[in-house]
Parts: C-alpha cells; sequence; structure tokens
C-alpha cells in the first residue's frame, strides 16, 4: 500500500477536533491557514492537495477561518510557522505560481507560544518546548547574537547568527580643512550552540561514630554501587599510613561480605602530590579493569583524595569515585568540595606550582567517620584546625567562639571526648564547618565567580609551602596566611587591636603557627602577582571586617606589605 494510499484511507476529521501540526499541509501561510479550516470542517479529504494559488483574488476569496483555528496557528512561534511554510513548498506537494507570488509571509500575532509543535490544538502543556528565539549580545564582542533552538534538542542545541558592527572614526586635518571619516563594519556569522549543565549530586554522608568498619555496617560496601548478581570484586586506593593502622580491618570488612578487594597503596604526604601518583593509579585501575560505571574506594588524607579524584576524571573520560577521608583535614576540605589536583614541575621554568594541575570532578559520595581522628598525631589535629578557623573567621562569628572556648582541649585529645568539653561539641564544630564549606562552594562549584570568602589564608600560603625544605603543613600554611591578612585588615582600619589579640590568642591556643621565617617581603609581593594570574587579573584577597565577616581586595602594595611584615614582629610567635 502507497504512502498516499495509506494517507486516504484515514477517518476525515470531525469538525472541531482538536489538531496536530502533522495534520497540517502548509503552503504560504494563508494556503496553511486554508488547509486547517479545511481539515477541521471535513471539506478536504486528507492525502488531498490543497487548491492552487492563482493570484490575490483567489486568495480574497478563500472564506474566513473559524477563531479557534487562527488561535491554534497564532500560538506557533514565528520560526516555527516559517519553517512549516518552508518545508511544505520545498516538499513539492504545493505549487505556487511563481517566484514573484504576492503571497508573503508575516507574523499573524507576536503571542508566545506555550506549546510544542507536537501538541499544538491541545489543551495541555504538560511537555510544552519552546521553540521561540532569543536575542541576546555578547559580553566579549558586543556582537548581536539570535539563537534559534533546533527542534529535537531545543532545551541543549541552537543555531545562531551573530552580527558585530564596529564604527571607526578618523580625523584628518589639511591646510584650511578637517575631515572626519566615519567607516561602519558589519560582520556576520552562523553556527551552533551547545548548552548542557552537569546534573551535579553527591551526598556527603555522617556515619555512626567508629562504625564505618564494622560489618554490620553496610554503608561502605553500598556506596561502591549496584552490581549485577555474582559480581564480587571491588577497587579501593588506600593512603600507605592508614593502611598501616586500618589496612586488615578494611580488608576483613569486605571479606565479611563476600566481596575480593584490590588495592592500590600510595604515599599521602605533601611531597607525593604529583602527576606520577596519578599514573600509578591509572595503571593500576586499568590492570583492575574498572568497569564504566563502577565506583573505587579513596580512603586517606586530603592528598591521597586529590591524587583519585583526579585519577577518576581521567579514566575512561570519568568513573564514580567515594571519598572516605580519614584526617581532620580532609574531613572538613578536601571531602566536601569537587576540586582535585595536584602539584606540578615545569620542565621550561623548573618550578614547581601548587594544584596547578586539576579538574572539577565530583565524587558519587563521601563517608565521614571523625572516629578515624584519634589516630592522628597533635600536630596533625592541629594542622586540621588551621582549615576550620579559616571558616570561622570569614563566616562564623558562633564556630569561633567554639574553637575559643573548646579548641584547646580537643587538640590534646585528638578530637575524642575529655572532662572539659562537653558531649556534642566536637560533632557541631565538623557539621558548622562542612556545612559553610557547602554553603559556599555549592552555588559556585566551577569557581565562576572569583570572589570567594573562603580563598582566605590562600594567597601567601602556596608558596610558604613550596620553599625547598619548608617544615611546614597546608594547615599552618593557611593560618600564618591568616594571621598576617589578620594584620593586614587592622593596618586598613577594618578591625580593632582587641580583634588581632583575640585571633592571636585562639591561633596559639590551637598551636598552629602564626608566623614563618620564609614570609618575607619577595614572597608576599610574588604571592599577589601570583593571586592576580590565577584569579583572573585581580588579587581579590579575603580580609576580615569583624570576626565572621570578610570581603575580598585587590588592591594591597608592596608598601603595605612591607607595613605589615613589620607589624608583625610585635607578636610573640610560637614557630
Amino acid at each position: 500500500v502507497s504512502k498516499q494510499d495509506r494517507i486516504a484511507q484515514r477517518p476525515s476529521p470531525q469538525p472541531n477536533r482538536s489538531m496536530t501540526i502533522k495534520a497540517i499541509h502548509k503552503s504560504s501561510s494563508e494556503v496553511a491557514l486554508a488547509s486547517i479550516r479545511d481539515e477541521v470542517t471535513g471539506e478536504r479529504k486528507l492525502g488531498t492537495k490543497p487548491p492552487r494559488v492563482n493570484s490575490e483574488t483567489d486568495m480574497a476569496a478563500t472564506p474566513s477561518l473559524p477563531s479557534s483555528v487562527l488561535d491554534t496557528w497564532t500560538a506557533l512561534p514565528e520560526s516555527v510557522r516559517a519553517a512549516l511554510v518552508s518545508a511544505e513548498i520545498a516538499s513539492g506537494s504545493v505549487s505556487l505560481p511563481s517566484t514573484r507570488s504576492s503571497t508573503t509571509y508575516s507574523a499573524v500575532s507576536s503571542r508566545a507560544s506555550s506549546a510544542s509543535p507536537s501538541e499544538a490544538g491541545s489543551s495541555s502543556d504538560t511537555n510544552a518546548v519552546d521553540l521561540s528565539e532569543r536575542e541576546e549580545e555578547c559580553e566579549v564582542t558586543g556582537a548581536k547574537v539570535t539563537l534559534r533552538p533546533l527542534e529535537r534538542a531545543p532545551k541543549n542545541v541552537f543555531e545562531f547568527e551573530k552580527t558585530t558592527t564596529k564604527e571607526e572614526v578618523a580625523v584628518k586635518k589639511q591646510s584650511s580643512s578637517t575631515v572626519i571619516t566615519t567607516t561602519k563594519t558589519v560582520t556576520t556569522g552562523r553556527g551552533w550552540r551547545n548548552i548542557f549543565t552537569l546534573p551535579i549530586s553527591y551526598d556527603v554522608n555522617m556515619v555512626p561514630h567508629g562504625t564505618l568498619l564494622d560489618s554490620s555496617n553496610p554503608q561502605l560496601l553500598d556506596a561502591t554501587g549496584v552490581h549485577p548478581e555474582g559480581y564480587n570484586r571491588r577497587f579501593a586506593v588506600i593512603d600507605a599510613e592508614v593502611d598501616k593502622l586500618y589496612g586488615d580491618k578494611i580488608r576483613q570488612y569486605f571479606v565479611d561480605k563476600g566481596i575480593e578487594l584490590t588495592t592500590t597503596i600510595l604515599n599521602g604526604g605533601e611531597a607525593d602530590k604529583r602527576p606520577d601518583a596519578v599514573d600509578k593509579l591509572l595503571d593500576d585501575l586499568c590492570a583492575y579493569k574498572l568497569r564504566r560505571r563502577e565506583p573505587f574506594l579513596a580512603i586517606g588524607g586530603g592528598v591521597l583524595l586529590d591524587i583519585a579524584g583526579m585519577a577518576a576524571c581521567l579514566y575512561r573520560r570519568g568513573v564514580p569515585f567515594v571519598r572516605v577521608p580519614t584526617t581532620l583535614l580532609a574531613i572538613v576540605d578536601a571531602s566536601v568540595g569537587v576540586k582535585n589536583g595536584v602539584d606540578y614541575c615545569c620542565g621550561i621554568t623548573d618550578e614547581t606550582y601548587k594544584n596547578r594541575v586539576g579538574s572539577f570532578y565530583a565524587p558519587s559520595s563521601c563517608l565521614l567517620d571523625p572516629a578515624f581522628i584519634v589516630t592522628q598525631d597533635r600536630r596533625n589535629v592541629a594542622n586540621g584546625f588551621g582549615e576550620i578557623l579559616k571558616l570561622a573567621l570569614v563566616r562564623s562569628s558562633d564556630l569561633f567562639e567554639l574553637l575559643e572556648a573548646h579548641g584547646a582541649a580537643l587538640v590534646e585529645s585528638r578530637f575524642g571526648a575529655n572532662d572539659s568539653t562537653p558531649a556534642g561539641v566536637s560533632d557541631r564544630i565538623i557539621d558548622l564547618s562542612i556545612q559553610i564549606m557547602l554553603e559556599e562552594l555549592g552555588p559556585n562549584l566551577w569557581e565562576t565567580k572569583l570572589d570567594r570568602c573562603v580563598d582566605y589564608g590562600h594567597t601567601f600560603s602556596k608558596l610558604l609551602e613550596m620553599v625547598p625544605g619548608a617544615d611546614i603543613m597546608h594547615g599552618e600554611a593557611v593560618n600564618v596566611d591568616g594571621f598576617f591578612c589578620v594584620v593586614l585588615a587592622y593596618l586598613r582600619g577594618y578591625i580593632t587591636k582587641d580583634v588581632v589579640d583575640r585571633v592571636f590568642a585562639v591561633m596559639q591556643s590551637l598551636s598552629l603557627p602564626t608566623n614563618s621565617p620564609d614570609l618575607q617581603s619577595k614572597l608576599a609581593w610574588q604571592s599577589c602577582k601570583d593571586a592576580i594570574e590565577h584569579r583572573h587579573g585581580e588579587q581579590r584577597i579575603p580580609l576580615i571586617t569583624d570576626i565572621g565577616e570578610s570581603i575580598c581586595v585587590s588592591d594591597i602594595t608592596p608598601e603595605e606589605l612591607d607595613r605589615a611584615l613589620e607589624e608583625m614582629k610585635n607578636y610573640d610567635h610560637k614557630m
């Protein structure tokens, strides 16, 4: 049966029956409207060609259309109506008298469409798709851009036309006159724009204290995903120090679950945060033959989590991974964001740049069990408080007061229970820290906004950490940077001397350094120049205006840095 016969066999529409655009035989706009009228009223059988248009007289003789039909047509966007007309003419099902036909396409109504072409005439707009074109101005060139959505992917793919207009004025003086010449240049371009918003969603799970590696707790296994029955293997990358302390318990957990665990052990020190570590992990993932949607576990401190995140981003162009932080610093910092990275040694400059190579890549989930903290030494616990205090200074006076009252005791007890700290305080400190980080990072995951209060303590600390042979940990460097910025804020009149003294006292109670012999004039100014490069042309250095409040500034001078360094000498630093 031919296509034409199949069409002809369909029953004619009943009067006033709702229609779809697929039932419309188009020619010019007026003829298309006439076709709608015919099909609604049943005056023309489906499958027959619409009448030939011979003149304006014939057009004028065409009976007027019911308002319901006109509404159906005018509800469509102008671009859709034009496309329907063009498609029908191109198909050859309608012959026009000549290329000089007086019938022209014009907009019948400016009313916006709320229905997709496949739903025209339907009272329901549940699945409505807006195919109307829109205009915008390019922020970079000032070009006028017209965007038209493509029907098969109207929310993602747009055909565009760009029009750029530039005017140049030249003034030329002659002996007896001045000649002013204005040249206007109009350039046009066309192409396509693809828009896709990544569906980022990941859970940061607080695990009941000390239960993560208990075989009765399914959370660790559940985080590794759902697999076909009989798929009884998993992969984990583990910090070498964590493996010494918890390796047997980790492996026994999976034995109890009937799972074969393959592990890679990596060193988690700052010196090991290099591309070579990523390569090692990628090699082992290849040997293991990790599946495309199979999450692997990353168990360790911040360095290990950064390496794992980088490898997860690269392997098969992206596989899921689960963060299991085991240090206080990693629990409140590295585990909750989407940044991953390693330090990079440039073969041209022969310099090493901190976190210069990395990615924005979210974990599939995070599992936080603060019980790991108790096995850290005192210095590492204090190191974690460096990031917590940073958050308190720029965002939360409540968190600052908790540190002021209980921080020293928690350092001594390795964040465990102690006689001087009320129950629940340590959990409250961790909860507040994570919530503040997520509140700041969540709306700005890709750092499109570069004025970020969470960059507090991360301007001068980068170079302090990269000084060859320097014995300084990340949280310690952040705190030195943080106190230097407190002094800068004081010299600018943002805060009082009492606030400076109060902050200094809390830093010392947390056993955090407040100065470094490497913090000199040259390093400080180079840090500002590096900040301009990293933060796209401006320093954007966060300074506090009170405890829990901050602003970003971009006008710090070398002279100002020298005055602050001189002021630092007035404090009894413990380094």
